[in-house]
């Protein structure tokens, strides 16, 4: 049992680990983060298989099962911290010393900027092209995601977006 649970712990800090490499290095997240859900999922049976005498099917499911569900865990709180509007002012306040005025927040964070910045992270990203003067999804697998997020924003909330009344 503590070499399943040292396994996974491994598995899981190497498939981190490759996950901040990649995004510091190149930057494209989406790659970061199947990296490290391939590695999780292949990675953690393989292990186990040189590690484990003998081989026991269910305990790896288990392990998987539960490794899994940690990257998931590990996956949400980045994407979170990584795109959370709140934390990136808390993080500003703090450059500043503990305190900041307004007006200051106010020029970072008007509603031109912010949607400069983030279309220029889709495109850098690849998720859009610019062209004509328009944004356009860059792919049909992104379309089918927006829309299905939508659909279930719409479903469970019964809103679009955040933005709706």
């Amino acid at each position: 049992m503590i070499t399943i649970f040292t396994t996974i712990v491994s598995v899981l800090t190497i498939a981190v680990i490759c996950d901040l490499l990649i995004a510091r290095t190149s930057g494209k997240r989406l790659l970061g983060y199947m990296t490290s859900f391939v590695i999780t999922l292949i990675g953690l049976p393989l292990v186990l298989v040189s590690v484990m005498t003998p081989i026991d099917i269910f305990a790896m499911v288990i392990a998987l099962g539960i490794a899994l569900m940690w990257w998931f865990i590990y996956l949400n709180l980045v994407q979170a911290v990584e795109s959370s509007l709140r934390i990136r002012m808390l993080r500003e306040i703090e450059a500043e010393g503990g305190s900041v005025d307004i007006d200051k927040l106010k020029l970072i964070y008007n509603d031109d900027r912010l949607i400069r910045i983030r279309l220029k992270r889709l495109e850098k990203g690849g998720a859009v092209i610019l062209k004509n003067g328009r944004h356009h999804l860059n792919s049909g697998k992104l379309e089918k995601a927006a829309h299905f997020f939508t659909t279930l924003k719409r479903l469970l909330l019964n809103r679009r977006s955040q933005f709706d009344a």
